[in-house]
């Protein structure tokens, strides 16, 4: 025991270098051994590829299209990783989603020390973290989201520090400086999230009226006034028209109310949530849950909420964001990760003062899951319907059994010896995954092979076209430009004017049309994240 806690002080006094060997230890070895994968990264490597070619540099571009799905600040970012490090297209992608995953930790580990939690619940909030199947596989997949959260939540820790030491300084404008700059990197959840989750805090606590401050209408000056030079940008490049019928009609407000992709039930969140967080939301099954139905509990919360403090925050952090996300018309798996942290730092908390029974409970249940989860693999494996075969299954499924034994092994020894087992489990698991599974899977998860073979016709002179396919998934790998269409009979029409045409569309889109095109036969078919799609050419 005397050397575990040496080792946790030592990682304790460090917690960023902690921090950043946790992060390279898992994606080193990862930057650049697979293909783009279906459908974001492949988007999002043309759109990139289009900002440094072309210059679309305010608005991005996708498949030669204005591309208004997401603001460009997360590609300026890969951009300067592109210039200043050896890494280029596609592994600075990698490198992207790896720096992003960092400053995530980094971020969460900030909140909780601005919430006066100490080093050792803040370290543990870390490895929590670490330690999420999502967060481990999202540092290999290339998207804005990680560093989206890390702003918000840096946005919430500014805002905290803010409102509630005795002088505000100018914690209100970097609170909104930094909410500006998550927003220009996904989108107004990025200042919707924080300053919805204050004005909660300080309204339950009775001090609202802090945020009528000077400081507090300069911190709103400077983030509307970085909003208004992307938005003067986008007009200038595309026109009010595309601002406002586009970016806020289409983007923003369709999908908020009416959403024309991703449209769930309120309550699907209830659902995809619990697995995003595992193994973490078996703490449920170790928490006092029969509190909350205690009138004397609710009692106490609502008479104490003037002296309320970090946890309350946190939990606010959580059901707020949680009820606001149910309420959109368009729900997506990921939008969930800003409410990681807040419940990393909980459970950390909690992890401190729970008691022997309790604890032995959680980590039987964290290193059960594992056990299971690995033994389904090694049993059932084979059995997955997967169009290519997966190498490393049975390594992969080892290392489960093998971590979840030893999470259960050491659950009698603390907190910190079962934290750190769980982290260094997830670290040593993702070798045999990133070095064998994940490229195994490349052409049933990426359109690279198809893009190619789409790629040497276009060369060869035939006109592409593509219908009722996702936009621009082609694009990055074929290095054409080609136009996609829903409607059948403009394709057609289009098609017609060319003796050599390729035609990439879904299966099942082919068999509505295939007899209006007897001149067309299919030279390629291929399984992309679970879509049939083909290829077909005349001439």
């Amino acid at each position: 025991m005397s050397a575990l806690r040496t080792l946790w002080t030592r990682l304790e006094n460090h917690p960023w270098l902690t921090m950043t060997l946790a992060v390279l230890a898992q994606t080193w070895f990862a930057l650049n051994n697979r293909a783009l994968w279906f459908s974001d990264e492949v988007r999002y490597a043309d759109a990139y590829r289009n900002l440094v070619a072309h210059g679309k540099w305010v608005v991005l571009a996708l498949n030669g299209q204005p591309y208004p799905d997401k603001p460009p600040v997360y590609f300026w970012f890969l951009w300067l990783l592109d210039k200043l490090t050896p890494f280029h297209q596609p592994a600075v992608f990698f490198l992207g989603a790896a720096l992003s995953g960092l400053f995530f930790l980094f971020a969460a580990y900030a909140l909780a020390r601005t919430l006066k939690f100490d080093r050792t619940t803040s370290l543990a909030s870390t490895l929590i973290l670490v330690s999420t199947f999502m967060v481990a596989a999202l540092l290999h997949y290339s998207r804005m989201d990680l560093m989206f959260a890390a702003l918000i939540i840096l946005s919430h820790a500014a805002f905290y520090r803010a409102y509630t030491d005795k002088s505000e300084g100018w914690w209100p404008v970097w609170g909104f400086v930094l909410a500006g700059a998550a927003t220009l990197v996904k989108g107004p959840l990025g200042f919707l999230f924080p300053l919805v989750d204050i004005a909660l805090f300080l309204a339950f606590k009775g001090e609202a009226k802090r945020l009528l401050s000077r400081r507090t209408g300069l911190g709103l000056l400077a983030m509307l006034g970085m909003l208004a030079v992307w938005i003067a940008g986008v007009i200038a490049a595309e026109g009010p028209g595309f601002l406002i019928n586009t970016v806020l009609g289409k983007q923003i407000l369709e999908r908020a109310t009416h959403t024309f992709h991703h449209k769930e039930s309120w309550w699907w969140y209830f659902a995809a949530f619990p697995l995003a967080w595992m193994p973490w939301t078996l703490a449920l099954f170790a928490a006092p849950v029969h509190r909350l139905l205690s009138l004397s509990f609710w009692g106490t919360l609502w008479g104490g909420r003037r002296q309320a403090g970090p946890r309350t925050l946190l939990w606010i952090m959580f059901a707020a964001t949680f009820l606001f996300l149910s309420s959109l018309s368009g729900k997506v798996f990921i939008y969930v990760l800003p409410m990681f942290p807040p419940l990393a730092i909980l459970i950390a908390d909690a992890l401190r003062t729970m008691s022997e029974a309790r604890a032995k409970r959680l980590w039987t249940l964290v290193g059960g899951l594992w056990i299971v989860i690995g033994m389904a693999l090694l049993l059932g494996g084979d059995l997955i319907p997967l169009p290519v075969p997966v190498h490393g299954m049975g390594l992969c499924a080892a290392v489960l059994i093998l971590g979840g034994a030893a999470i259960v092994s050491v659950r009698a020894k603390g907190f910190r010896a079962a934290l750190l087992t769980c982290a260094l489990a997830m670290i040593l698991w993702i070798y045999p995954v990133g070095m064998l599974a994940a490229p195994s899977l490349n052409d049933a998860m990426s359109p690279r092979r198809q893009a190619l073979v789409l790629k040497d016709y276009i060369e060869r002179g035939y006109a592409p076209f593509a219908a009722r396919v996702y936009s621009g998934i082609y694009t990055y790998y074929a290095g054409h430009d080609y136009p996609e269409y829903d409607n059948y009979d403009r394709l057609i029409e289009e098609m017609a004017g060319h003796d050599k045409a390729v035609l990439v569309i879904r299966a099942n889109y082919w068999d509505d049309i295939k007899d209006r095109l007897p001149e067309f036969h299919i030279v390629d078919r291929q399984s992309i994240a679970g879509l049939v799609h083909v290829l077909a050419v005349k001439g």
